[in-house]
C-alpha cells in the first residue's frame, strides 16, 4: 500500500471536513460536452478565480458546476450539488469512456460510482465498502486495496483515500494549486432526466416491460397516465401480497375502476384503510414479544405497508395519487425481485408526471 501523498490532504482538506461535495473524473477533455452531459449550457459558462467562484456559488447554489482540464480527464466539483450522484448522469458522462465520483453528504448518505462506456461497473457507500452493485461490483477491489481504502477507516481518512483512488483512475494529480486555480464555471439549469427504466432492466430486457398495460404507461408518462399508474401499482401489490380477496382492497379497486357509490364514500375507505394498517403494524409489534413468531411478524409488516400504501391511492388527485401510492408501495418488505422491479419503473414513472403536472 502507498502512503498518501500529503500534498493530497493539503489539496483537500479544507472542503472534505464536514461539508457536502461531489467530485466527478470523466475521461473526456471538452469540458463545453462535459457540461453539457451534466444538463448545463456550456454558452453560460465563464472563467472564475476563487473570489468570482464565491459569487458564483452564492448565486446559483446546488446547481452550480466547476469544471477543471486534467489531462485527457475532467474534473467536475459540485459544492453542494448531487448530479454527479446520479446513475443517469454516470451513464452519459461515461458513454465512451470512464467515470467516477465520490458523492458526500454526511456519514449516512454517500456514494462512489464507477462507470464504463455507459454501464454503473461499481457503486457503493464510502462508509461501507462491504456492500457494493453493479455489473461488476468487485472491479475496483485491487486499486482499492493499493490504496488502503477498507472499512475500519476513520471518515477523514476514507475521504483522501478515495480521492488518492480517483488520482490513480485518472493519471492526474490534484494539488493546492487546484484550488486557486481559475475553473469553467457553469449553472445546471436542464439536470439529466430520470431514466423510466433502469439500464439494468434493459440488458437483458424485462418481459414485464412488454405487458401491454406497461408498454401504454411507458409510452405515455403524461399526467393522462396517472390513473393507469395507480391502478397497476394497487393491482401489483394486492397480487404479491396476497391481498386480492381482502375486503377493503376490493372496495379500493371498485373505487378506483366505477368511482364513488355516494359522496364521501373514497375518504371514508381511505380511513379505513389506514385504520387496518396500524391494527396490523400493532400486531405485528406483539410478535416481538415471548412467542416470537418471525414469519407471522414479518407477514403482518407487509400487509401494514401495503394497505397504508393502498390508502394512498384513494387520494382524490390523480396525480397525487399515482405517485404516494408508488412511492410508499416501493417500501413494502421481502417483494419479488420482478415485483421490485415493477415497482421501480412505476415510482419512476409517477415521479415523472408529477413533475410534468402543470398544476
Amino acid at each position: 500500500m502507498a502512503p498518501i501523498d500529503k500534498r493530497l490532504i493539503e489539496a483537500v482538506q479544507a472542503g472534505l471536513r464536514e461539508g457536502a461535495f461531489c467530485f466527478t473524473w470523466c475521461r473526456n477533455d471538452d469540458l463545453r460536452e462535459v457540461a453539457r452531459r451534466f444538463g448545463a449550457d456550456p454558452g453560460t459558462g465563464v472563467w472564475a478565480g476563487p473570489e468570482e467562484l464565491e459569487d458564483l456559488d452564492e448565486e446559483h447554489g446546488d446547481d452550480l458546476l466547476q469544471l477543471t482540464p486534467a489531462g485527457e480527464w475532467t474534473l467536475a466539483f459540485e459544492p453542494h450539488g448531487f448530479q454527479g450522484e446520479r446513475g443517469e448522469v454516470m451513464e452519459a458522462l461515461s458513454a465512451g469512456g470512464v467515470a467516477l465520483s465520490v458523492f458526500w453528504h454526511g456519514a449516512e448518505d454517500n456514494r462512489v460510482i464507477y462507470a464504463v462506456d455507459g454501464d454503473i461497473v461499481t457503486s457503493f457507500q464510502l462508509t461501507d465498502l462491504s456492500e457494493r452493485s453493479g455489473g461488476d461490483p468487485a472491479a475496483l477491489d485491487e486499486l482499492l486495496g493499493q490504496v488502503g481504502l477498507h472499512d475500519g477507516l476513520s471518515l477523514w481518512e476514507r475521504k483522501v483515500r478515495i480521492l488518492a483512488l480517483a488520482e490513480m483512475i485518472s493519471g492526474w494529480a490534484l494539488t493546492a494549486g487546484w484550488v486557486r486555480s481559475p475553473q469553467f464555471a457553469v449553472a445546471i439549469t436542464t439536470p439529466v432526466p430520470r431514466a423510466l427504466v433502469p439500464r439494468a432492466y434493459l440488458h437483458p430486457r424485462e418481459p414485464f416491460l412488454d405487458e401491454p398495460e406497461f408498454a401504454r404507461i411507458l409510452a405515455d408518462p403524461s399526467p393522462a397516465t396517472a390513473p393507469a399508474v395507480t391502478r397497476l401499482v394497487v393491482s401489483t401489490i394486492a397480487t404479491s401480497v396476497g391481498l386480492q380477496d381482502h375486503p377493503l382492497v376490493q372496495k379500493a379497486i371498485r373505487v378506483l375502476d366505477q368511482g364513488e357509490s355516494f359522496p364521501g364514500e373514497r375518504e371514508a375507505l381511505r380511513a379505513r384503510l389506514h385504520q387496518a394498517a396500524e391494527e396490523s403494524r400493532q400486531a405485528m409489534l406483539r410478535q416481538h414479544g415471548p412467542t416470537l413468531d418471525t414469519a407471522e411478524a414479518e407477514r403482518l409488516e407487509q400487509v401494514s405497508h401495503s394497505l397504508y400504501a393502498l390508502s394512498n391511492a384513494l387520494s382524490p388527485s390523480p396525480v397525487n395519487a399515482a405517485y404516494a401510492v408508488a412511492d410508499e408501495a416501493f417500501r413494502v418488505p421481502r417483494l419479488s425481485r420482478t415485483d421490485v422491479m415493477r415497482l421501480h419503473v412505476l415510482k419512476n414513472v409517477a415521479d415523472r408526471i408529477l413533475m410534468d403536472d402543470p398544476r
